[in-house]
Formats: C-alpha cells, structure tokens, sequence
C-alpha cells in the first residue's frame, strides 16, 4: 500500500468518527429533549387532573348583613380526592349579576385583605373562604321570579406541591345561581342553575 493511501485513510477514518460522533451527540441531546418534554406533559396532566377534576369549588351560603346592599359570601375550596396531594392559593373572586342581558361586576371586598392571608392551602380538608359584596342594581334581571341571577367567579392557583417555581396552573371557575331579592337579616335562599 502506498503511503498516500494510508494517509488518505487515515483522514478518511477520522472524518467518519468526527460525523458519527456528532450523529451519536445529536441523537443524545435529541433524546435527553424528548425525556424533559414527556416529563413536562405528564406533569401538566397531572394539574390539570387536580384543577379540573378534583378541586370543587362551591358557594357554601349568603347573607345578607342588614347593612343597605351588602353580602356575605362563603365559598367552599374541597380536593375530592384527598389522598392526591394538592395545594391552593386563591387570587381573586369576582361576582356579577345579570342586567338584562350584561353580566355587571359588583364591587366585591375580600376579607382576606384586612388579615394579610394571602397564603398557599394544602387540601386535605375542605378551606372556607368568605367576601362581602355590593348589591347597587335594582334592575336586575329576573330569571325566576323573585330571584337575581348571580355569576361567581373564582380565579385560583393550584400546584401539587407547596413550593414550586413553575408547575401551577391557573384554574377560573364559574358557578351561576339564583339569590333571593327578599332582604332579611342573615342566610339567603339559593338556588343553583
């Protein structure tokens, strides 16, 4: 053999390691990628299981205070699954009422406010929560007579752990019912749509 064949060879035997180590490099990033992603997804799914179908919120009751307009509302937060490790932060709760055919936003003051108790819940039991909210509209539409149509939306972050940096979902959740006109003092009659 000669020895420029040997040489062209050897450079032929480097340039083939060079290519199949950068194919061997690239599929190995490419599968270390792939492994983040399904990691990523299965996470995602599993909040999206927690938020969606076992967290239930739910309005436990209304008063009335006896005070011109003003309500008193008590939400329910309850993991349906308790064994499933979930924790929840709620950040707001808006409330409307129906207008003839516009949804108005009342003034709603959360209670937590006056506390500093924004803090992240772990439920295992069900967490309470209660605001107060301002009725000003008269004419307000009667669905079902005697009753105004109220629109209560809860907006809340849910995580499977306490401390997370990114895995929180943001849940918003509508629960529409009807509330009594009748103004007495204490519980209101509801009736959920």
């Amino acid at each position: 053999m000669r020895p420029d064949t040997a040489r062209h060879m050897k450079i032929l035997f480097v340039i083939t390691a060079v290519i199949a180590a950068v194919f061997l490099l690239d599929y190995a990033v490419g599968y270390r990628q792939h492994r983040i992603l399904e990691e990523k997804m299965a996470v995602q799914k599993r909040l999206e299981l927690l938020a969606y179908y076992l967290e239930r919120t739910t309005v436990d009751e209304i008063s009335y205070t006896g005070e011109g307009n003003y309500y008193m509302m008590k939400l329910r937060y309850e993991n349906v699954r308790p064994e499933e490790e979930m924790w929840i932060m709620v950040a707001a709760i808006k409330v409307f009422v129906q207008v003839g055919t516009l949804w108005k936003e009342l003034s709603v003051n959360d209670l937590r406010m006056k506390r500093g108790d924004y803090s992240v819940e772990k439920l295992n039991d069900p967490w309470y929560m209660t605001v107060k909210f301002e009725m000003p509209y008269k004419n307000f539409m009667e669905l079902m007579s005697g009753y105004m149509h109220l629109k209560i939306r809860s907006i809340a972050n849910i995580s499977a752990e306490a401390i997370t940096k990114e895995d929180i979902l943001e849940k918003e959740e509508d629960i529409f019912l009807y509330l009594s006109t009748a103004k007495h003092k204490g519980k209101m009659q509801t009736l959920l749509r």
